[in-house]
């Protein structure tokens, strides 16, 4: 039986379980995919045991995207470009390290969504300081657009900015406070607000999901699927804004994975029916 799973802390409200199994059980693999809830201290440990059991792959998640990197053997060049990893692949001991997710929020954004004409240099605030945010931004940036990244610590906004515009050699990202109102053609929140700080659930909200900012958009996306409709996702739908919920991203992202350590064609409708029967709980 090959093991495969989530590597995240926390893990246990993943979906990703359920989107990989249903794939297995589809294509009659004897695979399993598990869920790897690992302490920060314990990080170290666990990837070194990694390569010494039977576990072919990994997804990596909060808040491990960026601090996996420094335990593997190898790193995809676009993984090292965009400083974080998303999908590890176990060769014998061998740790090769991968980023799915910068393919994954474009095919969202441009592949069901099309409100956006990209040609035309759009501009897109994207709201986070992470791992995520960092391929949201690259995947964006390699499709020649405009990207402002914005975070409460601007530090870190300033960071993967001077970076970004140094590696695709252009000026077409730059970085902001969170709390300077900005407009737009595109707005996404990449931060991990709604699992580090539930009580905005309870009506509280951000700045970035009041109305005044979100009205000069044209699209909104939220790479969080629990709750599949958050506060930023419900704001946009009331002032009727296409919007496009975080379940898209975890979707494509998965189905890159499974081919990367399959090497097989992934069925994608089995997936994309597993995560949704998830969703409707």
């Amino acid at each position: 039986m090959k093991r495969y799973g989530i590597l995240a802390n926390p893990a246990k409200h993943s979906l990703s379980p359920a989107i990989h199994n249903a794939a297995f059980k589809k294509l009659h693999m004897q695979a399993q995919y598990e869920i790897f809830e690992i302490p920060e201290n314990e990080l170290a440990k666990f990837i070194k045991s990694v390569r010494n059991q039977t576990i072919e792959g990994l997804s990596v998640s909060l808040p491990y995207k960026e601090s996996v990197m420094q335990y593997l053997d190898k790193v995809d060049k676009d993984a090292m470009k965009i400083g974080a990893v998303n999908t590890i692949i176990n060769k014998e001991g061998f740790l090769h390290g991968f980023n799915t997710d910068y393919v994954a929020s474009n095919k969202a954004l441009f592949l069901d969504q099309k409100v956006i004409d990209i040609e035309k240099k759009s501009l897109a605030i994207v709201i986070g300081g992470g791992g995520a945010a960092r391929a949201v931004c690259y995947g964006l940036l390699k499709l020649g657009m405009n990207v402002v990244v914005a975070n409460r610590t601007k530090e870190k906004a300033d960071a993967i900015a001077m970076e970004f515009a140094e590696i695709f050699h252009k000026s077409e990202i730059h970085s902001s406070s969170l709390y300077q109102l900005r407009t737009g053609d595109i707005l996404i929140n990449t931060s991990s607000i709604w699992t580090k700080a539930p009580e905005f659930g309870a009506g509280i909200l951000p700045d970035f999901c009041k109305p005044e900012y979100v009205r000069d958009f044209q699209l909104v996306m939220d790479i969080s699927y629990k709750p599949l409709e958050t506060p930023l996702i419900k704001t946009a739908k009331r002032m009727g804004k296409a919007f496009i919920t975080g379940d898209k991203m975890l979707l494509y992202q998965a189905i890159d994975q499974f081919e990367f350590w399959t090497g097989k064609k992934a069925p994608e409708d089995v997936m994309r029916e597993a995560l949704e029967a998830e969703l409707n709980k």
